[in-house]
């Protein structure tokens, strides 16, 4: 959760919207075929639960910047390299243009390829 205030009061961002973030741009970017449910927590979650947020694990720095990780499909044939470099410029880029936030690192696991 991000909390920040300005002259009209206190505005408070939940990790909620920020994973539907991370979803939403992650399911637009071309060599990623979804996302991965990581750990027993998430897969029990996702079996019982759809949030949209399989796969996406939020941590925060000392100095309050997010730390995002990805558990991926990727697109068999994909360069993966290339699909982990664009996933980080997008998310970085919709998180700072849609809610403030500074992301201080993606790190991006390809769990599965599928054809």
């Amino acid at each position: 959760m991000k909390k920040t205030e300005n002259h009209l009061g206190e505005i408070i961002i939940t990790d909620r919207y920020i994973k539907s973030l991370i979803a939403q741009t992650t399911a637009e970017c071309i060599g990623v075929v979804g996302m991965s449910s990581f750990g027993v927590k998430q897969r029990l979650k996702a079996l019982f639960k759809r949030d949209g947020d399989a796969g996406i694990i939020l941590r925060y720095n000392s100095d309050g910047d997010l730390i995002v990780e990805l558990h991926i499909t990727a697109s068999y044939g994909a360069n993966i390299g290339a699909v982990a470099h664009s996933l980080e410029d997008k998310i970085k880029y919709a998180l700072s243009s849609e809610a403030g936030i500074t992301v201080h690192r993606v790190n991006t696991y390809v769990d599965d390829m599928k054809v």
